[in-house]
């Protein structure tokens, strides 16, 4: 790994980690408009975090980094544009925009959202593997491996039409887990760039 990618790699985790929070922070407290903002921000700055992985893998690992980026693109596509349209269409609508509305469980950006989830889910399952030796690499990987199957297991429940407030619950550790994830990587950047200097 070279000197650039693991300074872009530090960075972007850590404005992932704080982005992650004003989300959490302004969603719970029900101040969409800057919850959307910060969520918006965050699905690119992500996916620069799971290319510098990509990149940071090692041969043998290179392909399962491929498929989680791949995964990671689709995440950020569906859920930018569904945060996009939160901030224009339904912001500004001129007429009752409720099935778009993210706030509702029953709209169709509802689903959107637990399916871009999902996506997200399956890029850090596939990614992973490459964190493989060391206590903060094995610590990353089990965190990754868990945020994975809280999205897909949030897709599956959504699906089978659960109770919302199990939904909600995943999404509340989600919002804890994730934050932690995003910091260890940001330190993992750090030590890493300090062996190369």
């Amino acid at each position: 790994m070279n000197t650039l990618v693991s300074r872009i790699g530090f960075w972007s985790a850590i404005l992932v980690t704080i982005f992650l929070a004003i989300s959490g922070i302004t969603s719970s407290a029900s101040i969409y408009l800057v919850s959307n903002i910060s969520g918006f921000i965050l699905t690119s700055i992500f996916l620069i975090v799971i290319t510098c992985i990509y990149y940071s893998a090692p041969d043998d690992k290179k392909i399962l980094g491929q498929i989680g980026l791949s995964f990671a693109i689709i995440y950020a596509t569906m859920i930018s544009m569904n945060y996009f349209i939160q901030l224009t269409f339904v912001k500004f609508g001129a007429f009752n925009t409720d099935i778009f509305s993210i706030t509702n469980p029953q709209s169709m950006m509802m689903t959107i959202e637990v399916l871009g989830y999902f996506f997200m889910g399956l890029s850090t399952l596939f990614i992973a593997p490459i964190f493989q030796s060391g206590r903060l690499e094995k610590s990353i990987r089990w965190l990754f491996i868990f945020n994975g199957i809280l999205g897909i297991g949030g897709a599956i429940g959504f699906a089978l039409n659960l109770d919302w407030r199990i939904l909600i619950g995943g999404l509340i550790i989600w919002t804890i887990v994730m934050p932690i994830t995003t910091v260890l990587i940001s330190y993992w950047f750090k030590q890493r760039n300090q062996m190369i200097s």
